[in-house]
């Protein structure tokens, strides 16, 4: 077998992509939006209606302000499997 090593010389070029690099267009940064619905604007205008569900919220807001809610993931994950 005759390996004529001239003809691998150029064999290289032959893989090489010969297309010009097209610049990428600027990316533009996407902010997150929000939008909220009439509907849910207004459920959240309307007072409450029940004093106890009002003071648990507030009790919610306190713990949350000062760092010490926090909820045990087993409950909340058997919550999601009952349905």
């Amino acid at each position: 077998m005759r390996i004529d090593s001239a003809k691998w010389v150029h064999l290289p070029n032959t893989y090489e992509k010969k297309t010009q690099v097209e610049p990428k267009p600027a990316q533009s940064r996407q902010t997150d939006q929000l939008s909220i619905s009439a509907e849910a604007r207004a459920r959240f205008e309307e007072p409450v209606k029940h004093p106890d569900r009002l003071a648990k919220i507030d009790a919610l807001k306190a713990e949350i302000d000062a760092g010490t809610y926090s909820r045990d993931a087993r409950e909340i994950a058997k919550r999601f499997l009952q349905g």
